[in-house]
């Protein structure tokens, strides 16, 4: 069974351990305010079927309805928005068994993803497991590295807050939700290894805000994960040496006792995408990158080849690469001339005249 759901809001972590835990919320997508008829909902309304508002109970509406499925007011998933308020009870029991039944189907499943997907996101309810529709707006915010979760809202059971650290369920002890992966050649799941820096996440083997690498690649560090998840493993920046603890999924300078966080999260495959296709169910549009020239004026990032000013990238890779790591940087070219897009300052530098512009992303 698919589980409809609106996505209102993903929590991001802070970046080190020495910065605030203070959570950031950011708007993942609102939909059209609907109002229920406050009649139905105290029991009695006159005007049944010819009723201007929706036969549908208000607390579901605002993802906190805490009776969930045993709920006597009607509860309706987003592709039943549209339909008539009052559905007939037999038309409903009919329902509910097609939907028992693909939710059996469903819990037998072995623990993979299946279906020539690389993975799938699912919630285990009192009747099994259920797939989680649109679940790809989930694994776009759980590759972040410094996102710490997601909250889900209007879905059967309520408002549910996934918590990635710990993939659970907060504050609802009997759902609990998982990650499928399949083994599929091409269809496997890469593992990204980061470590929280003094400016955002960075992955292992790449450098960091001061130009230093590890010694490590991320990909060794998933083979060693893989082989003893609750074991350590040591590795050299320069020449001080650091331990990442599988456990506590912390990293430790061993000279000088400092902790940092450490992060495994998935590879985004199509990361431009899987975004553009989440966004227009959401009613938001994709953002667009820009920067100013010498003129003021604001021109938007786009791919060209076979002209004079022959660009690398897109605002569609700028917004990729934004979503991985929203503090980082990246690299690209003009006209030969190599260029750095910092994203915590939301500058580009020109690394031969070293001319910084001012660049901006516009949510349009």
């Amino acid at each position: 069974m698919d589980l409809s759901e609106q996505f209102s809001s993903s929590e991001s972590d802070s970046a080190t351990d020495n910065q605030s835990d203070s959570d950031s919320l950011s708007q993942q997508g609102a939909a059209a305010p609907i109002q229920a008829c406050r009649h139905y909902n105290q029991g009695n309304c006159r005007y049944g079927k010819k009723c201007r508002y929706l036969h549908v109970c208000q607390h579901f509406l605002q993802g906190r309805c805490r009776y969930g499925n045993s709920c006597r007011l009607r509860h309706i998933t987003n592709s039943e928005s549209g339909s008539s308020a009052d559905e007939s009870e037999g038309r409903r029991r009919r329902r509910g068994r097609r939907r028992r039944g693909r939710r059996q189907r469903s819990s037998s499943r072995d623990g993979e993803a299946g279906g020539g997907r690389s993975y799938r996101w699912q919630i285990k309810g009192e009747n099994g497991w259920m797939d989680i529709a649109n679940c790809h707006i989930i694994e776009a915010q759980y590759s972040r590295p410094n996102a710490k979760g997601i909250i889900l809202y209007n879905t059967q059971f309520g408002a549910i807050s996934i918590d990635f650290n710990k993939m659970k369920v907060l504050h609802k002890s009997q759902l609990r939700v998982r990650r499928l992966s399949s083994s599929q050649p091409g269809l496997e799941t890469e593992w990204i290894w980061y470590f929280s820096g003094n400016r955002g996440w960075v992955q292992f083997g790449e450098k960091d805000s001061q130009g230093k690498v590890s010694s490590v690649q991320s990909s060794r560090i998933e083979r060693e994960f893989q082989s003893n998840p609750n074991g350590s493993i040591q590795f050299t920046v320069d020449t001080t040496t650091y331990q990442i603890s599988f456990r506590e999924m912390r990293q430790e300078n061993l000279s000088s006792g400092q902790k940092r966080k450490v992060s495994r999260r998935p590879q985004l495959k199509d990361a431009a995408s899987s975004v553009t296709q989440a966004l227009p169910r959401l009613s938001i549009s994709t953002p667009t990158w820009q920067f100013q020239a010498n003129s003021g004026k604001w021109y938007n990032f786009k791919y060209r080849r076979g002209t004079d000013t022959e660009s690398s990238v897109s605002s569609a890779d700028i917004e990729a690469q934004y979503q991985r790591n929203p503090r980082g940087s990246m690299s690209f070219t003009v006209s030969g001339r190599e260029y750095t897009l910092n994203f915590s300052d939301m500058t580009e530098k020109n690394l031969t005249s070293q001319t910084i512009r001012s660049v901006r992303r516009i949510q349009q």
